[in-house]
């Protein structure tokens, strides 16, 4: 009963943590076409993904952490921006883009870190859709008045930890470009 009452608190969290992002978006319009999902993808490191239709999965370790750490809900925040933002920028719609395939994988993610078939395949989005994902996620937070330097904390702490992802998802990438994106100068109240 109490792992019931986490997930669904989880779930509500992601929810509401998700709808917020969404009315800022060019897509506000369309929120209750969203699914989201809990996911307890076996690679720890992987924190969300977004397959198109806007249809996200995030993890359910994280929610459920976010839920009592506040760091850990900014990390939630993060990766909900992020994913939503491949949903609104449409990457995968776009031709070859697709997430779910039969085809080749190379070096990120595979369908058994996400918890599907040993012959499910995915395509990784280019490092190029990843660093608009970011760019776009990161104007969401501005739009929300959320402090853009937290984002930037989170980046700089995976490149404290040596944290490198895969090749899809640089952190030295990730992070100079949301320093770029939000100069110290930029500072706003955070909740």
């Amino acid at each position: 009963l109490e792992r019931r009452n986490l997930h669904h608190q989880s779930e509500e969290l992601v929810r509401t943590e998700a709808a917020q992002v969404v009315a800022v978006s060019d897509d506000h319009e369309n929120f209750s076409k969203y699914q989201l999902f809990l996911s307890d993808f076996p690679r720890q490191d992987l924190l969300g993904m977004s397959v198109g239709n806007r249809k996200i999965y995030i993890s359910y370790k994280l929610a459920a952490r976010a839920l009592t750490h506040t760091g850990y809900l900014w990390l939630l925040r993060q990766t909900i921006a992020h994913e939503i933002a491949h949903e609104t920028a449409g990457h995968a719609t776009k031709k070859g883009l697709g997430w779910f395939t039969g085809a080749n994988f190379s070096f990120g993610a595979s369908g058994q870190d996400v918890g599907l078939p040993w012959y499910v395949r995915l395509y990784n989005y280019p490092t190029e859709k990843e660093l608009e994902a970011d760019r776009i996620g990161l104007e969401y937070w501005k739009r929300l008045g959320w402090d853009c330097q937290i984002w930037v904390r989170i980046l700089e702490s995976y490149q404290r930890q040596q944290y490198q992802s895969d090749i899809y998802h640089p952190t030295d990438r990730r992070l100079q470009e949301a320093q770029n994106s939000c100069p110290t100068s930029e500072l706003k109240t955070s909740e």
